[in-house]
């Protein structure tokens, strides 16, 4: 590819910056593809966290409080992109989605191409936000989405563009294969938990599942991958158990984690990339769905789902992880397929953007 005239620049948004692990893998993810791909590639990104972003990935990084300097970034690139994730969604609040959407259209204000790249999205529930939506996606010029679930709801929506399925970026991560802080003395379970609308309701049952496998013979380990939220959830969980069980102490790099989960018989997961990660490392898993995108990735990668964290009950996630414990090597097998099928997928999203930003001039 020549240098200098036909060098381009790429201002990424996404939730970074907010220590979660998961949205961290998903930045690390695109700046290896770009820069695999892209090489001499200009790179910034939106960032609750600049100075740490800048240091960790080596691009340039703009808080998202510094509105003149986010717009001068937008101006100075060649595109615009929305960088994975589930950021277009109300679920929590409408502020966040509308501040997405807000960069989205001050990109087409200044004239710049916008793409997204791998992105989850929705629910949106809020009428205006549905015709928001609707009205600034279809203005985006490339989309690509995670899964099939996240196009259904942008198609229900009204939004006409073609949109690409492909995979979640983190699943062109590699798996480091160094010395584990969680230790293979033993059959080892991982639990990743968040904190969540029916809290009361799905910690007692995860904690009397915990129980009851630490009495078979199950060493327990509790994941937090965004701090200090799952830090703090993990541990009230803890305190409730009768057996013991552990808590992995320090922030872990997206790699590192991977590296992690990678020694565990199986997990327990109700984060994302908490089951991304584990689909990464090959290691099978039980989903707790708090939203319909944990029930979606659970059906792409052929694993089991114990219920709705709001009304799971104790038995249904037992019953769940002692299916999965009796089948774990024909899960393994589904596992590994899904796995191969996924990191060709998410390897188009890079694709597709350089094809995008030099069609029509020439560059290979």
């Amino acid at each position: 590819m020549r240098k200098g005239k036909n060098m381009k620049r790429i201002f990424m948004f996404g939730y970074y910056g907010f220590n979660n692990i998961g949205d961290e893998a998903i930045l690390e993810a695109i700046v290896e593809q770009f820069r695999r791909i892209l090489p001499g590639v200009h790179l910034s990104a939106l960032s609750y966290a600049a100075a740490e972003t800048e240091k960790r990935y080596q691009i340039h990084a703009v808080s998202r409080n510094r509105f003149f300097q986010v717009f001068q970034s937008i101006c100075k690139s060649d595109l615009v992109m929305s960088g994975g994730g589930s950021i277009l969604q109300d679920v929590t609040s409408s502020r966040s989605m509308l501040y997405y959407l807000g960069i989205i259209t001050l990109a087409k204000l200044a004239g710049k191409k916008v793409a997204f790249y791998g992105n989850g999205f929705g629910p949106v529930s809020r009428p205006f936000n549905k015709a928001l939506a609707r009205l600034i996606i279809n203005r985006v010029d490339l989309i690509t989405v995670r899964d099939e679930e996240s196009k259904k709801v942008m198609e229900s929506l009204g939004v006409h563009r073609n949109i690409v399925v492909t995979a979640d970026a983190a699943f062109t991560l590699s798996v480091l294969s160094e010395k584990s802080a969680v230790t293979a003395e033993k059959p080892t379970v991982g639990i990743s938990l968040r904190n969540w609308k029916g809290k009361e309701n799905y910690t007692a049952a995860v904690a009397a599942c915990a129980d009851e496998l630490v009495q078979r013979g199950y060493r327990v380990v509790f994941i937090p991958m965004q701090h200090p939220s799952d830090l703090i959830i993990s541990n009230e969980v803890v305190s409730i158990m009768k057996m013991p069980a552990e808590v992995l102490q320090g922030k872990k790099e997206p790699k590192e984690m991977i590296a992690e989960i990678g020694k565990l018989d199986f997990l327990i997961g109700m984060r994302l990339h908490s089951l991304i990660f584990a689909a990464i490392a090959e290691v099978p898993m039980v989903g707790l769905s708090y939203e319909s995108k944990i029930t979606s990735f659970l059906k792409l990668v052929h694993q089991p789902c114990a219920g709705e964290v709001e009304t799971m009950t104790e038995a249904q996630i037992k019953e769940s992880v002692n299916q999965l414990i009796r089948d774990k090597k024909e899960y393994q097998n589904r596992l590994q397929e899904a796995k191969t099928e996924l990191n060709q997928k998410a390897h188009r999203n890079a694709t597709m953007i350089k094809e995008f930003m030099y069609r029509g001039e020439g560059i290979s």
